[in-house]
């Protein structure tokens, strides 16, 4: 049954009315932080689950950071995406893991639509390192971007090692393991923007499983779906207030679980029709293995952590005959839940 969306601390829905909303469970970081069974326990549920949950950010020193970084990244946000194509296109290295993508690079949410989101990517590896390459309002804003992702990989890092606790996972075993200071990855942060659009060829950002470990996500507008197997449908991901963050496992850790955990299919398209009526912003930190790490894929196939990474980003931008036909842009996952 729809649940009701007139809670008043809540975002509602645009238009109002009631709306079908997938049930995630919300784990609080600061009982995570000092190893709370139960609160362990319900995390490992979730991300078995679901592979989705909401996570309380409000009640740790850590958290209550992170959320003040994020408005101010937000903030950011806004004034760097008003700038106009041509400026933009100079942070445009034509890489996955590196500077602008513009609107309408990969497939959209729908057969014939391109995307309808530009996004400003920073690779840890050149923030820890203050790159010359590093886009030229970021370097103004170093000290904010520093913070945000040195909290953010932190709590990501704590979201692993609570999971290795969880499956009695030790040594080598353990996912921190897989996720070493010093080694190359291509964890990194991301900011989207979907512009305003009036139902032209660009809508939403298309079905698929995120590429890395885990997401930690920001994003207070609607729009973010996810595929519920229970229902064999899409449900909205309703939009927590400040103070929360979205995190969903990826690839990697599914793999890297012996596929225990489960990485979740989702989208994101605009809530009331094909016309995006408002300008939705969203900030995602994704934390990768380490890129010599090997696993096996979703077709049983071992592969490492770069080349699932690089390939499966190609497989975002070609033809959806093609991308029907491969387990990849959906981590194989589809087979599990059913078809989305």
């Amino acid at each position: 049954m729809p649940i009701k969306t007139t809670v008043e601390t809540l975002p509602p829905f645009p238009g109002g009315g009631d709306v079908d909303i997938a049930p995630l469970e919300t784990i609080d970081l600061a009982r995570l932080l000092v190893r709370d069974p139960a609160e362990v326990t319900k995390l490992l549920k979730a991300c078995i689950k679901h592979g989705f949950f909401y996570l309380d950010l409000q009640t740790s020193d850590v958290g209550r950071k992170i959320m003040k970084d994020e408005q101010e990244v937000l903030r950011f946000m806004e004034t760097y995406f008003a700038q106009s194509l041509e400026k933009k296109m100079l942070d445009d290295r034509q890489s996955f893991l590196h500077g602008f993508k513009p609107v309408g690079t990969f497939t959209g949410a729908k057969s014939d639509y391109k995307d309808c989101y530009e996004t400003l990517k920073v690779a840890r590896a050149e923030m820890l390192e203050k790159s010359r390459k590093l886009p030229e309002d970021v370097k103004r804003a170093i000290e904010l971007f520093e913070s945000f992702m040195t909290g953010s990989h932190s709590i990501n890092f704590t979201l692993l090692e609570c999971l290795s606790d969880a499956l009695g996972l030790i040594g080598a075993n353990r996912f921190e393991e897989s996720h070493r200071d010093g080694q190359e990855t291509n964890t990194c942060l991301v900011m989207l923007h979907y512009p305003k659009s009036e139902g032209d060829q660009n809508l939403g950002h298309n079905k698929h499983t995120d590429i890395g470990s885990i997401t930690l996500l920001f994003s207070e507008q609607w729009g973010l779906q996810v595929f519920a197997p229970e229902t064999q449908t899409w449900k909205f991901i309703q939009p927590r207030p400040h103070g929360h963050a979205t995190i969903n496992v990826g690839d990697s850790l599914r793999f890297l679980s012996g596929k225990k955990l489960n990485s979740c299919v989702h989208r994101v398209i605009p809530p009331t029709g094909d016309s995006q009526l408002e300008d939705r912003y969203s900030i995602a930190y994704f934390l990768r293995p380490e890129n010599d790490i090997r696993y096996e894929d979703a077709d049983g196939k071992k592969v490492s952590a770069a080349q699932w990474h690089d390939d499966k980003y190609i497989m975002f931008g070609t033809e959806y005959d093609k991308q029907e036909r491969s387990t990849m842009l959906t981590g194989g996952m589809e087979m599990i839940l059913g078809k989305a």
